[in-house]
């Protein structure tokens, strides 16, 4: 879930509530950033998401307070070099169009139910890389289910922000859909064969599995023998897991994961 997200229900829940949102709607030339960015202003004053940052945000917040004062919406076109708008001071070359409309708790209430849903990984192992990966889809505004079944490791402590912890013994698996994404790095590699197996027999559009070059290939030679294509595997089994970054650490290789997402999410 990300900050605007969260900022958005804070003012449903709250009768009276005011914020700003502001909105990239449309761009010309090179630009930090694309038609549709958001950022919104809170009642307590604090931004969340980004426009863009620099001399185009800096302006932005200020024509966003104003808004808030006044209640009116507006429309600025700010320039990002020398073509016709706002100064920024940036020298990107382009220019941004950018919205600013007041919202109160029903306008917030709208937006959250319009909202897409944030992408969803089914992530499979509370280990050290889990921890490390379920803390990097938290700030990249990605929800993550965590199933393990050691039930000392799955806990709020160290997952605070998980959609879900599931533990095994205690109920039943979540069914990946057509638009999750699947994470196995379990402490158990015939958890991780069966896992990857029934993700694999499932919709989800993407299924990453950790582990050697080795355990891929033994791993791919019985996934063919209980009667998967080889060309599906070669379409959606991503393993080694991650962008080769020479990655070493939980931390490295849970950036060098979230990477490889952020990729596949902008590539399909």
């Amino acid at each position: 879930m990300n900050s605007i997200t969260n900022a958005l229900k804070g003012i449903a829940e709250h009768p009276g509530a005011r914020g700003v949102l502001v909105e990239i709607t449309a761009t010309d030339g090179s630009t930090p950033r694309c038609r549709g960015a958001q950022m919104l202003l809170g009642p307590d004053g604090n931004f969340s998401g980004t426009v863009g940052g620099g001399g185009l945000e800096y302006h932005a917040e200020e024509e966003a307070r104003r808004v808030m004062e006044t209640g009116v919406p507006s429309q600025k076109r700010y320039s990002l070099g020398n073509a016709p708008g706002e100064a920024t001071g940036a020298i990107c070359g382009g220019t941004v169009t950018v919205d600013f409309t007041p919202i109160g708790p029903e306008e917030a209430r709208r937006l959250l139910r319009d909202a897409p849903r944030p992408p969803r990984v089914l992530l499979y192992g509370a280990g050290h890389v889990g921890k490390a990966l379920a803390d990097a889809l938290h700030l990249l505004g990605m929800d993550a289910v965590v199933t393990d079944e050691r039930a000392e490791l799955l806990t709020e402590e160290r997952f605070p922000h998980a959609e879900r912890r599931v533990l095994p013994e205690a109920e039943a698996p979540v069914d990946a859909c057509p638009e999750d994404m699947v994470a196995i790095m379990t402490h158990n590699h015939a958890n991780d064969y069966t896992l990857t197996l029934r993700a694999l027999r499932s919709p989800a559009r993407y299924v990453g599995l950790i582990g050697s070059r080795k355990k891929v290939a033994l791993f791919r030679a019985r996934l063919e023998a209980d009667g998967i294509d080889p060309a599906e595997l070669d379409a959606r089994l991503h393993s080694p897991i991650g962008l080769p970054i020479g990655a070493e650490t939980p931390e490295e290789i849970a950036v060098s994961i979230a990477a490889e997402l952020i990729r596949f999410l902008h590539e399909t």
